[in-house]
């Protein structure tokens, strides 16, 4: 069991972090990146906008919060080309390992104005889509990386909607989860 200490160190460092995500929030707007992968050398486009839901979790810990961040990624190796929602699913507070079975059926899915888009986890090495490493870099250590497939013109529906939120659906419940930064 973690010390009074690290407790609070480990909080201090949570808050610190959502801190940094609410300043991004109103910094500039982030450019689209291209870079090539060196161990695939596939070239790997980071679109924009990056996107931050959040779920509160005050049944948890006071500004507990469960969060998806997801960014448009275009991977194009020897000019075919593929689309894939990349981010992560991560808290700011530790949960401990996950006790049921549920939650590794777990999935989440982007509503953008009214329009369902399910997050089908690839299954699989990221060496197998062309990357080397996530595009992104995990916001915590105990985050969760996800990438799913999709279209441009899911892509561009989303970064185009006016009203968007995720949904983590799991053993028949959904948890909805508010747009917190764009």
């Amino acid at each position: 069991m973690p010390s009074e200490h690290a407790r609070r160190f480990g909080a201090g460092a949570c808050l610190l972090v959502a801190g940094w995500l609410a300043g991004c929030a109103t910094s500039a707007p982030v450019a689209e990146r291209e870079y090539l992968d060196e161990e695939t050398a596939a070239t790997v486009t980071v679109g924009t906008p990056v996107l931050v839901f959040a779920r509160e979790r005050p049944e948890l810990a006071v500004h507990a919060r469960d969060y998806l961040t997801l960014v448009p990624v275009d991977i194009n190796r020897a000019g075919t080309h593929a689309q894939y929602f990349v981010g992560y699913a991560w808290s700011t507070i530790d949960k401990g390992p996950v006790q049921d079975g549920a939650a590794s059926q777990a999935r989440f899915e982007l509503v953008a104005d009214g329009r369902r888009i399910p997050l089908v986890p690839h299954q699989g090495p990221l060496r197998d889509l062309g990357l080397g490493e996530s595009p992104l870099p995990a916001p915590s250590r105990s985050a969760a990386l996800l990438v799913a497939p999709a279209t441009r013109e899911q892509q561009q529906y989303v970064a185009d909607a006016a009203e968007l939120r995720a949904v983590l659906v799991r053993a028949g419940a959904s948890e909805r989860f508010e747009l917190w930064s764009r």
